[in-house]
């Protein structure tokens, strides 16, 4: 990734590249990082190059089970200067085990080291993040602060920090790459690769990961939008839906309406996915007991969260503890 002429700038995230795939990444992650910069080749001179990795060599299954060849395992990266690691679902204890003090033998060789999606909280088991500003999917920022407390956790689209940095995933991916489009070689290059990915505008790492609805919505869509983001931010689950009816300007009959409609479900039922969501990103994650997780996300009774809970995953709550 050395520039080729004199309008090319200093590298963002120095080259060549590693990939490291995590059994279970998501397919948007991996391909938000290689289009834009195989649609940056087309360009340019001294072109990106990047090889896809696993812990042990072998293919990897995404979220979906497809099976992603690779080049080779984490012991080889070779002339790599970057290693970037994509996760989704959270690594199992022996996995971390394998991969923690690799990564850290290759970040004191030099290499910068990066987590997409929730491979942040990868990097941060392995040490690799203390004192440092960092962020993850929204998902498990609130996960991320807790396990982690001498990170700074950040909600944004990516952050660098010194040697290392994190990107939250999905096409926020895309936007990290752009930054080092832009960086590398200028601005109307990421501006001519954003508009070949269809991505409108290249977004600032500062901008939000979610977009909330404004206050002053009126119509359908906007209610519903503000009547999760109520949902989603109340500390007691519990609290009754007619308050949430209530802080949108609708009457109760109105919201069961709206959700009928528009989700075909109930605010009730709809509020408990998000409870049972809620359980099972601290169950994976391996904060918590299955009762500690239960009670965190509403529920008074452990039998009832059980019955919920595998009517909703299709297992018990214990097999996704770690």
């Amino acid at each position: 990734m050395a520039p080729s002429n004199s309008r090319e700038k200093r590298e963002l995230l120095p080259g060549p590249m590693a990939i490291l795939l995590v059994p279970q990444f998501t397919m948007i992650a991996l391909f938000s990082i290689l289009e834009p910069l195989r649609i940056a080749n087309r360009y340019v001179s001294r072109p990106y190059r990047w090889k896809l990795l696993s812990v042990d060599g072998q293919p990897v299954a995404d979220r979906n089970g497809v099976k992603v060849a690779v080049d080779g395992a984490l012991g080889n990266i070779g002339d790599a200067r970057t290693l970037m690691v994509v996760a989704d679902a959270p690594a199992s204890r022996r996995l971390e085990r394998a991969v923690a003090p690799r990564l850290r033998q290759i970040a004191r060789s030099g290499v910068m080291i990066g987590g997409i999606d929730t491979a942040p909280m990868l990097l941060a088991r392995a040490g690799l993040l203390e004192g440092r500003t960092a962020t993850a999917h929204w998902e498990v920022l609130d996960a991320f602060r807790d396990q982690f407390p001498r990170v700074n956790v950040v909600a944004r689209l990516y952050e660098i920090d010194r040697m290392c940095f994190t990107c939250a995933g999905g096409s926020a991916a895309l936007d990290l790459m752009l930054k080092e489009i832009e960086t590398t070689f200028g601005h109307q290059l990421a501006l001519r690769v954003s508009e070949h990915c269809m991505h409108g505008r290249v977004r600032s790492a500062l901008e939000p990961q979610r977009a909330f609805p404004e206050e002053n919505g009126r119509g359908i869509g906007a209610k519903l939008a503000r009547a999760i983001h109520i949902m989603e931010q109340e500390n007691r689950p519990r609290a009754r839906i007619g308050a949430v009816a209530k802080a949108i300007g609708v009457s109760r009959r109105q919201l069961h309406r709206i959700f009928s409609d528009q989700l075909a479900t109930s605010p009730n039922r709809f509020r408990l996915k998000l409870r049972l969501e809620q359980a099972h990103q601290m169950l994976i994650n391996g904060e918590v007991s299955v009762t500690q997780a239960a009670v965190a996300s509403g529920f008074k009774s452990r039998s009832y969260f059980s019955r919920c809970y595998h009517r909703e995953f299709g297992r018990a709550p214990r097999d996704d503890k770690p």
